[in-house]
């Protein structure tokens, strides 16, 4: 796996713990994600519905993860994500952005696979 794949990974794998703090810092003040049930939401609606303390243990395992550069400062991060409960598998893509010398993700997205 490359630095870039490592380094990505590791961000993507920091939300999947849903701690606020994470959420502070990594999400941009213009993030919008659109969930797999047709939902939109901002950084603000995700910050009063996940907890100070997050989780311990990683709801999902991930696969066929790719960080690619896009853009001078942006990566997109293309990956399939297996819930380790119900065994439902998403394909899941982000835009990161580098703002000021730290990766903040802009764009999330969650689609079912077939």
């Amino acid at each position: 796996m490359t630095a870039l794949n490592n380094q990505f990974l590791l961000l993507e794998q920091q939300l999947m713990h849903y701690k606020k703090a994470d959420f502070i810092s990594l999400l941009s003040e213009d993030f919008l994600e659109y969930g797999s049930s047709g939902g939109i939401m901002d950084k603000s609606y995700l910050l009063n519905e996940i907890t100070n303390e997050g989780i311990d243990e990683c709801l999902f395992m991930i696969a066929d993860f790719q960080a690619i550069s896009i853009a001078d400062q942006i990566v997109q991060t293309r990956f399939v994500t297996t819930n380790r409960t119900n065994g439902k598998s998403q394909n899941r893509s982000s835009l990161w952005r580098n703002e000021n010398g730290s990766w903040r993700i802009f764009f999330h997205q969650g689609t079912p696979t077939k």
